[in-house]
């Protein structure tokens, strides 16, 4: 199985998990030494898709959260781990596009990435709406009832 390695680090003083608002929170990614040159370009782009590990997540229990109420909802009828954004997931992964705020020499500052102060960044992408964005999107109703005051 393949081993991942942490390139960074995020820092926001936030350390525990909410039920949202995390639009306006800014985070800074300090990256560590080696991958401190990947940087250079990224302040071309207005957005990035930042990779990380969910670390303080529980281990995955099927039984609990192979189906859920999304958000722990309970006006939202459950639905599979695969259906939703839910941090409880097989693989603790977190993928979340952010707006880059600034690049500097040693990491970027972010706003909008869901993540606690100390988790761990395993890449750094940037946003390219040719990759990341799908027209004629269809989504269920539950959706917008649960991404209320998400962001």
């Amino acid at each position: 199985m393949t081993q991942f390695t942490a390139i960074g680090t995020v820092r926001n003083g936030r350390t525990e998990m909410s039920k949202g608002q995390w639009a306006g929170i800014e985070s800074r990614i300090e990256l560590e030494a080696p991958y401190v040159a990947g940087l250079s370009g990224l302040a071309e782009f207005s957005h990035a898709v930042v990779v990380f590990h969910l670390d303080r997540i529980p281990p995955f229990d099927p039984s609990k959260q192979i189906a859920r109420n999304p958000r722990g909802m309970e006006n939202l009828a459950p639905v599979g781990v695969f259906a939703q954004r839910t941090k409880f997931r097989p693989n603790p992964i977190g993928v979340t596009a952010v707006e880059l705020l600034a690049v500097d020499a040693r990491g970027i500052t972010v706003r909008g990435l869901d993540a606690l102060d100390g988790t761990p960044v395993l890449d750094i992408k940037p946003y390219i709406p040719a990759f990341e964005r799908k027209d004629d999107v269809r989504l269920p109703a539950w959706v917008n009832k649960m991404m209320d005051g998400y962001f």
